[in-house]
């Protein structure tokens, strides 16, 4: 195995190296730098994973604090950038690419060339319903998250499987209905979605 930096060297507490290897071999996607986008980069960089491309053009306001994986020090950033940086401070031997645009059909083939897992983490259902339809015949495997808001639900997350597409949340709870977006459970899809890409990559069941 190449050269190990301190964070990786700890990895290897916990996995063996040839565990190691074939994480670090997998690339990325994820559409989204969000309260999914940016969870599930974080926990992914905290696995192993060396690879990512992040598509969002957005930039980092108060309201997303409540939720998403950045400070007040990002406040006015783009949200690629402020992410970028964080993953960076994680793991320095991360392969990043970044692109502070809004994606769609028409510029969707510059992104994800090579990608094993395209990972969708958009806010609105539109948005996700074209973004994963988009995707799906074209990459391996596609995750996505649906229904993970409310602090007034208790409907279970759980995880659904439609051919190469695997979706993570309660699957109905939307902000749509009145249910705000919280840290608690939007994490948790996050971490779950995250969790997903880990056990394909493994050859862990999920379902």
């Amino acid at each position: 195995m190449a050269q190990q930096n301190p964070f990786e060297l700890g990895l290897l507490r916990y996995l063996d190296s040839d565990q190691l290897v074939t994480i670090r071999s997998k690339r990325i996607g994820i559409g989204g730098a969000g309260g999914l986008g940016s969870n599930i980069a974080v926990n992914l960089v905290r696995t192993g994973f060396r690879n990512l491309e992040i598509v969002d053009k957005d930039t980092v306001d108060s309201t997303n604090l409540n939720r998403q994986d950045y400070t007040l020090n990002d406040l006015g950033a783009p949200k690629v950038e402020a992410l970028r940086d964080r993953l960076y401070s994680i793991n320095p031997a991360m392969t990043i690419t970044i692109h502070q645009m809004e994606w769609n059909e028409e510029n969707a083939a510059r992104f994800f060339e090579g990608c094993h897992f395209i990972i969708e983490a958009f806010d609105d259902a539109g948005w996700k319903y074209r973004f994963v339809e988009y995707h799906r015949s074209r990459f391996p495997y596609v995750v996505s998250g649906s229904g993970m808001a409310g602090l007034l639900t208790k409907s279970p997350l759980i995880v659904k499987k439609v051919g190469n597409v695997y979706v993570a949340g309660d699957q109905t709870t939307s902000t749509a209905d009145g249910h705000p977006p919280m840290a608690p459970r939007v994490a948790q899809c996050a971490a779950r979605m995250a969790e997903i890409v880990l056990d394909l990559t493994l050859g862990i069941p999920i379902i």
